[in-house]
């Protein structure tokens, strides 16, 4: 009788044992089963907001002219003053010749119309870059699919 009891309790270890190694692969299972769903949902929402992003930007563009003189543009935002009007637009520009103009800032709507002008003094150092801060008038709201163009 000695022999079955140790029979049943070896028995019982081994099931105890495979279970553990069961439970332990079904929660690995699960943690990488909602890793993947995890970096999955990222790269959507990272689709999403990109797409979003493209839609609302406002295109900006330099004259043949200024492209000439050296200046190039980088990156642009749009922001808001204290009224909650997209008036104000922030450019990154830089040039390879040195330079001391007043460029013309010009927004149209995505009618084509005419809906604001800004003047931007700018004196830089040939090769250099920086961000500068286009003031439009109070009643300029920015919005998506506008165009503003440097001259």
């Amino acid at each position: 009788m000695e022999g079955r009891h140790w029979a049943g309790y070896l028995a019982a270890l081994v099931l105890l044992a495979a279970c553990g190694r069961a439970k332990q692969g079904a929660k690995d299972a699960l943690n990488t089963g909602g890793e993947l769903a995890g970096k999955a949902a990222t790269e959507v929402l990272e689709g999403v907001a990109s797409g979003v992003e493209d839609t609302w930007s406002v295109q900006v563009r330099l004259s043949p002219q200024r492209r000439q003189q050296g200046l190039g543009l980088g990156k642009v935002a749009v922001e808001s003053d204290t009224l909650g009007k997209s008036n104000k637009l922030m450019l990154y520009l830089t040039n390879t010749a040195a330079m001391d103009d007043t460029l013309r800032v010009t927004a149209f709507g995505k009618d084509s119309l005419e809906m604001g002008r800004a003047l931007l003094p700018i004196k830089a150092a040939a090769g250099s870059g920086a961000y500068y801060e286009v003031h439009f008038p109070a009643r300029t709201d920015l919005g998506r699919k506008d165009r503003v163009i440097v001259e």
